[in-house]
This record gives C-alpha cells, structure tokens and sequence, in this order.
C-alpha cells in the first residue's frame, strides 16, 4: 500500500491519513506531492480519478486499487484490519465516531479558511473571527460529548484505544497550537495527548525537513 500525501507542514488531510496508519501498526509506503505545483497535476495524472490527498494506491491485484478520501481510506483499512481498532467495538461508539469524523469532514469552513495548517508557525496574536470562535466552541462540545459518554477516563474521545475519531481531530489540535489557542480543562488534555501521539509527533518532524513555502498559508501576524 502507498499513501501519498501533500506537503507535512501544511496538510491537514495528510496528517489525518497518517494517522489512519501508523498508529495501528499498519505497513505502508508513502510519497509526499508537494501541493499546487507541477508534480501535483501529474499525480492527479497518474492516480484518476483521485484528485486530492491523501490518496491510497494498493497494489498486486490486476490494475492498481485508488482509494482516495479519508473517509473512504478509513473504511478500507477498517476491512482489512477489523481488529486494529480504527473504529470502537461498541456500536454506539462506532456510530458516533463515524459521525463526528463526517462531521469534520464536511464542517468547520470557518476554522479551516481562517486557521490554515501550518506545523512550522506559532502565532501569539491572533484573534478567531466571529464564526471561527464558533467553530472551536463546537469542537469542544463535540469532544466533550464522546469523552463523557464512551471516554470511560481514557486519554482518547473514546476511552484507551487511538481511534479514526481521534485521526481527524488531531489537525484541529495542531491548529490550536499554531494559533495560540488555549482550552481549558478536558479539551486541553486533549489537545496535548493528540500533540504529543508518537505518530503524531513523528509526522511533524518529517515536517520540519521541508522546504516548500505555500504563501496563502502563512499570516503575516506575529
């Protein structure tokens, strides 16, 4: 299996595929495609109908498999590794792991604008906007929600166990630190056990050996 992801620093989506693998000891090469640059239009090329990162190609069948999205990347490997633990045992825990990893998927438009990726800055002066302030106060609720129903003291938002729910927050976690935005309580354990995951800082220092610069990516903000 090869994942290919886009630039460490500033993919969210990478990461979350990262963490779709290493943290459940499943083997895979990967290929980094800097973002918005020529290698990236012939990745898109090379690997239709995927157009995004990150991208899964699995071979040794008759033609290549192209599975793309970490959604449906998450649910390949939940099929391939049912025991890895990629998603809860309970089945209301799957389902609301399910459900907050669609909803991060698809929600949070203001964070993501006005927050971007960015692993290698650390801002100390800047402010949310009004519906970015918002978006965080979700994200806390939501967290809040799956630690008090299924949390049962464990570090993740369902309990001991690493899971797929706890792979699409950690960019947001990454985002918090960038941006120097503190939480308080249960959310800020949380935030430094997504920060301080072995898979997790392992992809941040692959990061710190880039050399790419996206320019919409960088603030100009101390």
């Amino acid at each position: 299996m090869q994942l290919i992801l886009g630039n460490k620093v500033y993919s969210s989506w990478s990461l979350r595929g990262w963490l779709l693998f290493k943290p459940f000891g499943i083997a895979f090469d990967q290929q980094v495609v800097p973002l918005y640059t020529d290698d990236f239009e012939a990745f898109r090329t090379n690997t239709f109908p995927a157009r995004q990162v990150p991208t899964l190609v699995v071979s040794g069948g008759e033609t290549p498999l192209v599975i793309w999205d970490s959604l449906s990347i998450a649910e390949f490997l939940h099929e391939q590794h049912p025991d890895a633990g990629i998603w809860p045992k309970d089945p209301a825990a799957r389902a609301a792991a399910r459900s907050l990893c669609a909803e991060m998927h698809s929600g949070f438009q203001a964070l993501r604008s006005t927050m971007p990726m960015n692993l290698r800055r650390r801002y100390s002066t800047f402010q949310p906007s009004e519906d970015a302030a918002a978006d965080i106060e979700r994200v806390y609720t939501l967290w809040r929600w799956a630690r008090d129903n299924w949390g049962d003291g464990g570090p993740y938002l369902f309990g001991e166990q690493f899971t797929a729910a706890d792979a699409f927050f950690a960019p947001v976690a990454a985002r918090f630190r960038t941006y120097g935005v503190v939480p308080d309580g249960k959310p800020a354990a949380y935030v430094d056990t997504l920060l301080s995951h072995p898979s997790t800082v392992a992809f941040n220092r692959d990061s710190e050996k880039e050399v790419w610069v996206m320019d919409h990516n960088e603030l100009e903000i101390d």
